[in-house]
Formats: structure tokens, C-alpha cells, sequence
């Protein structure tokens, strides 16, 4: 069996573009929760269940907010890995490429091996 891995850089920079849109999203949700709806509870007077309800809406809304938070760290987490990966790979593949000219360089000219004072090509 090959143990060879193939990555495919588009794709990764593909992938961390829809990253970065969805990064864009989660933050612009978090905005919308912290600078419009803020924690404020709604005004439902004397209601019986205006209590409950009042203490419901600031439970979900600590759970939402705590969620977005969760969300954005997890991309930035995967966005900071691909980076990684492809900066990993980058490299790794000048390195080879680097080594394949410098190899090349180095035989220059041989046109075979020398055995025993017979060049064999």
C-alpha cells in the first residue's frame, strides 16, 4: 500500500475563503447579539409568568452567546490549522524542489557510473 499524501493547495485556499465567510458571519451574529438585543429582558409588566419568562429570555441569551463564542473559536482553531497545513506543505514542497535542482546541479554533467575504470550508461 502507498503512503503517499496528495494535497491540493486550491482546495485548501478555497476552503479557508469559505472559512473566512463563515468566520465573517459568526462574528457579525455576535454583534448583532451583543450591540443590538443586548441582555436586556422584554418588558412584559405584571404577568404572572412575566418572571419565568423574563429569567428564560437571559438564560438563551447567555446559551446563544456562549455558543457564538464556542463557534468562532473553533474556526479561528481550524482556520489557524489550515494555515499551518498549507504553510507546512508550501514549504515542504520548495524544499523539494530546491533539493530535485540541486541534485540535478550536482550531476551536471555525468552521463554514467564508473565502474572498474567502464562508465556504464
Amino acid at each position: 500500500m502507498d503512503e503517499t499524501s496528495m494535497v491540493d493547495v486550491l482546495s485548501l485556499e478555497g476552503f479557508r475563503a469559505t472559512l473566512d465567510g463563515r468566520l465573517s458571519e459568526a462574528h457579525s451574529v455576535k454583534t448583532c447579539l451583543v450591540e443590538v438585543l443586548r441582555r436586556t429582558e422584554p418588558r412584559l409588566g405584571d404577568l404572572p409568568d412575566a418572571d419565568h419568562v423574563s429569567l428564560r429570555y437571559q438564560t438563551l441569551y447567555d446559551q446563544h452567546l456562549n455558543r457564538i463564542n464556542l463557534l468562532i473559536d473553533a474556526l479561528n482553531a481550524t482556520r489557524d490549522a489550515l494555515n499551518t497545513i498549507m504553510d507546512a506543505y508550501q514549504t515542504n514542497e520548495a524544499r523539494q524542489t530546491a533539493n530535485a535542482t540541486e541534485i540535478a546541479d550536482a550531476l551536471g554533467a555525468v552521463s554514467g557510473v564508473n565502474h572498474g575504470g567502464h562508465t556504464n550508461a
